[in-house]
């Protein structure tokens, strides 16, 4: 398909860069490949490379949300990952900010931070503490959201 060799290389490094590891870039890769598939008739043909482009952002971020849903937020994941949820679509975003809001106003402006795109060397300057120590309430804050989604809304999903 011609569609897939001319955006190969952007499907590889999107997958890439969202992805832990080797595997699971190649898994998301070929899921992205058969969503690609299965849906192709929703791509016009006249459609201009940049459409074409939109569209795939569209699949592989789609695919991307799937995955996380299924790993969920795993507290050793880069908070990247947690960002990249609000881009995803309505739900995710409203899901999203409804589990930040149960967090403290320290974590939540740390996460501001964070998803205004500062690296943690950078906040960690401007707060005057290690990056060590950022790094670790990090992980302390994308646990505490790990654990408020499987509190809340995990069991919304099974009833």
């Amino acid at each position: 398909m011609a569609l897939l060799r001319t955006f190969r290389r952007h499907i590889e490094h999107y997958c890439a860069r969202h992805s832990n590891s080797r595997e699971d870039a190649e898994d998301m890769m070929q899921e992205v490949f058969i969503t690609v598939w299965e849906n192709i008739d929703g791509l016009n043909v006249e459609s201009s490379p940049r459409q074409v482009n939109r569209w795939l952002q569209r699949v592989m971020r789609t695919v991307f949300v799937r995955q996380i849903r299924r790993h969920r937020i795993d507290s050793s994941a880069p908070l990247s990952e947690a960002a990249h949820l609000a881009q995803a679509d309505d739900y995710d975003r409203e899901l999203l900010e409804s589990l930040i809001a149960h967090l403290a106003e320290d974590e939540r402006e740390l996460l501001q931070e964070r998803f205004k795109g500062y690296s943690n060397i950078e906040i960690a300057e401007r707060l005057g503490i290690r990056v060590n120590t950022l790094n670790k309430r990090m992980s302390r804050i994308v646990t505490k959201l790990k654990d408020i989604y499987n509190q809340n809304y995990e069991t919304e999903q099974r009833q």
